[in-house]
């Protein structure tokens, strides 16, 4: 898979996440979105990927996706799932884990 096509379907998960959450809220009430985005998109996902491993890309997104959108005026970004999509798909990569590892010896 192509890093484009890893932020594509990353990008379609988040918007079937947010309506899956949405759904589910309107039925049960509140739940905390972001463990609830992680469970929905690992299951997506398949084995490659652990849920903690996507809750912390999903986290890591929504901070800095706050602060990008506080520097823009604070208006909402529709394109959000593209945002955090490109944000996430470095987060899961195997560079990612590198780079880490890296950082860890030095």
């Amino acid at each position: 898979m192509t890093d484009q096509a890893f932020i594509d379907v990353l990008a379609d998960l988040l918007k079937r996440a947010e309506a899956a959450h949405l759904a589910y809220q309107q039925e049960h009430g509140p739940t905390e979105w972001p463990q609830f985005y992680a469970t929905h998109m690992t299951r997506a996902l398949g084995d490659n990927y652990r849920e903690e491993d996507v809750l912390d890309a999903l986290l890591s997104a929504a901070t800095a996706h706050g602060i990008h959108e506080a520097q823009n005026g604070g208006v909402r970004d529709e394109n959000w799932p593209e945002w955090y999509a490109e944000h996430m798909a470095y987060r899961l990569s195997r560079q990612f884990y590198l780079d880490q590892a890296l950082d860890e010896e030095f």
